[in-house]
């Protein structure tokens, strides 16, 4: 059954739309998330998650917009799993820039020039303003701690790619942070 069908049959509520669509990706969402997690009892809760918020909002999701469905899946899933490492504290909250950024200019240090001026909890509330390939990646440098090689590997993504979406996020992020400021 073609995935457009399956959807529109969930959003008007088809219980056994919803048993398929569960039955169709679960494999696909629980593979991902191993990758992240490394740990089998936690991508499982962690697909359990990511299917009770698809269910909960499939509604929202337009069915003729640019997404495809399984973009949509892995980036409730890594929202599911950045929060599950929120919830268990895996990244010290205080400071989640922790190193600072310099950008090609070395004129601008992000933690010095940002920081300074807000505490990191408002960075992350700007931060969620990001395109989700930027902010994740820049999440899971700056809050994980992850290398580039470790964020590449478990994305799936080359290392220049990770370097760049990061790069691009936190120009972007400091473009924000100025406007913050005016």
């Amino acid at each position: 059954m073609e995935h457009s069908v399956l959807i529109k049959r969930c959003q008007v509520g088809d219980k056994e739309a919803f048993q398929e669509l569960i039955s169709k990706y679960h494999p696909f969402i629980y593979k991902f998330l191993i990758r992240l997690t490394k740990d089998e009892e936690s991508a499982e809760d962690l697909t359990q998650e990511t299917f009770i918020k698809i269910i909960r909002n499939i509604d929202k999701f337009d069915i003729n917009g640019k997404a495809k469905f399984s973009t949509y899946l892995v980036t409730v899933s890594k929202n599911c799993y950045i929060d599950y490492l929120r919830k268990t504290q895996k990244y010290v909250m205080t400071n989640p820039l922790e190193e600072s950024f310099q950008a090609e200019d070395h004129k601008f240090n992000l933690e010095k020039n940002v920081i300074d001026k807000m505490d990191s909890l408002d960075v992350l509330e700007v931060m969620k303003q990001l395109p989700d390939n930027q902010r994740i990646v820049i999440e899971m440098k700056y809050i994980e701690d992850l290398t580039l090689k470790e964020i590449g590997d478990a994305l799936n993504l080359e290392t220049k790619t990770v370097k760049s979406r990061i790069h691009n996020g936190i120009t972007k992020l400091r473009s924000m942070l100025r406007k913050g400021d005016e």
